[in-house]
């Protein structure tokens, strides 16, 4: 469908049983709703602000702040003097408060995750990927390399380190690992159970390689997760460095109010 159901909008606006939530979280729940159950196809086209704030017996300027929040959640694009229109890709939201995988994070956008260019291999990291992981000198990781993509559209390069041991913790078991979620992979196979994490996010322009893999023009931006992950007893197991595509993902978190 191609056009706003405006009578299911209106009565989903003015609903007797709802909340007395505010006006804008109304509308702009409403709009949502017939986006995401797909009532409202990708790419269509909305009613003209003006028209539509008058057939919803709404204001304006509560339309307009209502069109700005789902532009933020990447549902609609708002091209100004042209029109605002149903985004034609998802958006994923990562949310900081809590571990993650990003298998994870697409079904929960509805997308469908899969991965190209796996590579597995047995490295000598760096100085510093070393001394993160507190390996001993001369110590090899495990390196698993891809491009995860959701729905066919790339979404993160990613670049995870696996420290190494003793049975069934070697890399003879990393090799096995073929698709899905590297956490999962871990504790089904290594044993591991990931406790916590610690992250930092770092905004870099895309280089050559990271451009031609994600399909990008060079200089794009791109958000940098760097987090290394730590087992119950405060070894560190895993570390993560996740270039992720600023078209498709953003990030998200909560914060307290001030206290007086």
């Amino acid at each position: 469908m191609n056009e706003l159901d405006l009578t299911s909008l209106s009565e989903r606006i003015w609903a007797a049983n709802l909340p007395r939530q505010d006006l804008v979280r109304r509308i702009a729940d409403a709009i949502r709703e017939q986006i995401v159950s797909g009532r409202l196809a990708p790419g269509a086209k909305l009613v003209p602000e003006g028209e539509l704030a008058l057939k919803l017996h709404v204001s304006r300027p509560s339309l307009r702040e209502a069109i700005r929040v789902l532009a933020h959640e990447g549902l609609l694009l708002v091209k100004h003097g042209v029109g605002t229109f149903v985004s034609k890709e998802a958006r994923v939201l990562g949310p900081l408060e809590r571990m993650q995988s990003m298998s994870e994070l697409i079904r929960a956008a509805g997308g469908k995750p899969t991965h190209r260019d796996l590579l597995v291999e047995l490295i000598e990291p760096t100085a510093h990927i070393a001394g993160e992981l507190g390996l001993a000198p001369g110590a090899r990781v495990g390196r698993v390399s891809r491009v995860r993509l959701m729905d066919d559209i790339p979404f993160v390069l990613a670049n995870e380190y696996v420290t190494l041991g003793e049975a069934p913790r070697t890399f003879a078991t990393l090799e096995r690992f073929d698709t899905g979620s590297l956490y999962e992979f871990l504790r089904r196979e290594f044993g591991v159970e990931i406790s916590h994490s610690m992250a930092r996010i770092s905004a870099i322009a895309a280089d050559t390689h990271a451009s031609r893999l994600l399909r990008l023009r060079k200089g794009a931006p791109l958000l940098v997760m760097h987090e290394l992950h730590y087992e119950r007893d405060g070894r560190p197991v895993l570390l993560t460095i996740n270039h992720h595509n600023t078209q498709v993902v953003e990030f998200t978190t909560m914060r307290s109010g001030m206290r007086v």
